[in-house]
């Protein structure tokens, strides 16, 4: 019969084993980046997340807290500058989800908080070591602007390259958004086939803004374009507030379209949805599509039309 102190060498034993494997996996994957130069460095980080998610959520906070730290020093040792900044992310979200689900923690709580991590990753990245790094964001920003107008000249009358420009906070809280939601997601889908519980699903199609969250959107949609429009206040802050509550209720009416894909099931067409995201004045019917499903109950009455035509 075996004894407790067994039992507990044999679990140390374990973890420790499988946090080793976690590093010399971080490892390997590091230098695999390196010799493929850097062409899957952002994709590697975003699975480094989910081993960690899962040693966090089985062992305690301090167990994990080591293995991210001789995670961080193999792929130090072995990896390229942008792969060790942004392998930070990977060990933050994997520590923060790791507790997080824990803990049982809120869906808002666990997205809130990597957005934290993503976006502080992407401060380090554009900002704090972009000399080091060969990072120029003002310079990318340039290149994107020039390869936007060129299919569309007449843009350039509407947005100027110095507006664009100005927008570059913005633009890396959009792009913290992205990756927030593809390692929160990514981690659901590989982690619940271990029976590790999330707090609902993070799928797109199953977000729905309150009310009050799509008047208060919806209110400063209506104020910040007319104040701009008609040249009342000409404010950068003003044209955040407008870009926010844009790309939030168009995200909602993408939500309500991937729904209705799944539940028509039709699924297989939700990448052109995606795409007409990026579409000037398709991306604009989503937000009118946002709005309504806010609103309205578009979807149950889908949903009991659906059932009574069964």
């Amino acid at each position: 019969m075996l004894r407790k102190g067994d039992i507990m060498g044999r679990t140390n034993t374990k973890k420790m084993v499988q946090g080793a494997m976690i590093a010399a996996i971080f490892g390997a994957l590091s230098l695999f980046n390196t010799y493929t130069g850097s062409m899957f460095d952002v994709l590697i980080c975003y699975v480094m997340s989910v081993p960690l998610v899962w040693y966090g959520y089985t062992y305690s906070l301090k167990d994990n807290i080591i293995v991210c730290v001789v995670s961080m020093f193999v792929i130090a040792m072995m990896g390229l500058p942008f792969f060790v900044i942004s392998s930070i992310e990977s060990c933050l979200a994997g520590l923060f989800i790791g507790e997080a689900l824990k803990r049982k923690a809120k869906k808002e709580t666990i997205l809130f908080g990597t957005l934290a991590v993503t976006f502080l990753n992407n401060i380090l990245i554009y900002e704090v070591f972009s000399g080091l790094l060969g990072v120029d964001l003002i310079a990318e920003m340039r290149d994107m602007y020039i390869t936007m107008i060129q299919p569309i000249s007449a843009l350039s009358n509407r947005i100027s390259l110095e507006f664009f420009i100005a927008l570059a906070p913005l633009f890396l809280l959009m792009v913290s958004v992205m990756e927030m939601y593809v390692i929160v997601l990514m981690c659901q889908i590989i982690l619940m086939r271990l029976n590790i519980q999330f707090p609902g699903s993070f799928h797109i199609a199953n977000m729905h803004l309150s009310k009050p969250v799509g008047l208060i959107l919806s209110i400063g949609l209506v104020v910040s374009y007319g104040l701009v429009k008609f040249g009342y206040v000409d404010s950068i802050y003003l044209t955040y507030l407008y870009t926010i509550c844009v790309v939030v209720l168009a995200l909602q009416g993408l939500a309500f379209l991937s729904w209705l894909l799944i539940v028509k099931e039709k699924a297989k067409f939700m990448i052109f949805v995606l795409l007409g995201l990026f579409i000037p004045m398709v991306n604009t019917f989503y937000v009118v599509i946002g709005i309504v499903d806010i609103f309205s109950d578009l979807r149950e009455n889908i949903l009991y039309n659906r059932h009574s035509n069964d």
